[in-house]
């Protein structure tokens, strides 16, 4: 009966890792600087992570999302589906002549 019990148990807790999925970014401007504290979302979802100093971040989906958001109040917002477990963004910059209008 304990080698069933602990089969059952074994079971559950690998179907649990399988739900994992785990993206390391970085997130530049287009001099090649990184970006500091871009929002990063999976699409669809309140998963989300921002960047360090040196524009990296690390988010896991957990499988729900194939799809990433970064925001930026300085740049415009990007989209991109995964299709990889490393992502690397460049960002474009805001035209802030016509938001001063």
């Amino acid at each position: 009966m304990k080698k069933v019990i602990f089969l059952l148990l074994s079971i559950v807790f690998l179907s649990c890792g399988k739900d994992s999925n785990l993206i390391d970014g970085e997130i530049k401007n287009s001099n090649g600087k990184g970006i500091e504290d871009v929002l990063v979302q999976v699409m669809g979802t309140d998963l989300n992570s921002k960047t360090n100093a040196k524009g990296v971040f690390r988010i896991n989906t957990k499988d729900r999302g194939d799809e990433l958001i970064f925001t930026h109040p300085e740049y415009e917002m990007f989209r991109i589906k995964l299709d990889d477990s490393e992502v690397s963004v460049i960002l474009k910059e805001k035209n802030t002549q016509e938001q001063e209008k």
